[in-house]
């Protein structure tokens, strides 16, 4: 009894993996790690997407002049960690600046680095779904023999092979939203009286006047896990108003 139990006590442990959605959750990586297909660009003399394949199969794949193993069929693409979500630096920026009765107040949050998946874009760029809308770079795609472009053909019958979650889909998540813009003017003392005012001031605030993002109309703030979802960027608004006390 003594011997198996030290039989046992000696045994490896395996360490878990969970694959879940664009994640592999495995010791020594962070949970917010990518783990999706190596995507490889489109083959300019067929207009097919290729990966880096896991074998070699004379059916689906082809070996670069490089010594690179690619494949068309995403069942035989190679995994890897493709980066995360987590930004090198976040942060936000506010500051005031007065003069006489004015005011001005400027708020602005920012992100640097970090990745995210957009999914939506993704859905957006399918062959796939005849009369849907598709993304003004779906113009971008192979078209004839000889053609440079990191968009495939239009092939609804490929779209499992061309359209598949990848690295392809990928992007940096960094950006800059001017958040708050308030410029005010205390109405003087003298002149709030005649009007039996006291404190009165007038102002005109801005609401998200500016977000710039590596992709036009994605919201990178929308979630921490770097996953898009059907996500407005935020509204902007421009509000006048006036405060006063009796």
């Amino acid at each position: 009894a003594t011997s198996l139990k030290n039989q046992i006590t000696k045994m490896p442990v395996e360490t878990p993996e969970i694959i879940s959605g664009t994640k592999k959750l495995a010791v020594g990586h962070s949970v917010y790690d990518f783990w999706l297909r190596d995507y490889q660009g489109v083959n300019p003399a067929t207009g097919e997407a290729q990966y880096r394949a896991v074998n070699y199969v004379a059916a689906n794949s082809r070996i670069t002049e490089a010594g690179d193993t690619l494949t068309t069929s995403i069942n035989n693409a190679r995994y890897h960690y493709a980066g995360t979500s987590i930004p090198a630096m976040s942060g936000g920026i506010t500051n005031t600046l007065r003069y006489k009765g004015l005011s001005l107040s400027v708020l602005a949050v920012y992100q640097l680095g970090g990745k995210i998946y957009d999914a939506n874009y993704a859905g957006l760029m399918s062959a796939g779904g005849y009369g849907s809308a598709k993304h003004v770079d779906i113009l971008n795609r192979w078209q004839n023999p000889g053609d440079v472009t990191n968009v495939p053909r239009m092939d609804a019958a490929r779209t499992s092979d061309f359209d598949g979650a990848s690295d392809r889909w990928l992007i940096d998540a960094s950006y800059l939203n001017i958040r708050n813009i308030t410029l005010s003017y205390a109405i003087p003392g003298a002149l709030a009286k005649r009007a039996f005012l006291q404190n009165a001031q007038v102002y005109v605030t801005g609401e998200n006047l500016l977000f710039m993002s590596r992709r036009k109309g994605m919201n990178v703030q929308q979630t921490f896990t770097g996953v898009t979802s059907n996500g407005y960027t935020p509204a902007r608004s421009l509000v006048l108003g006036i405060n006063f006390s009796l």
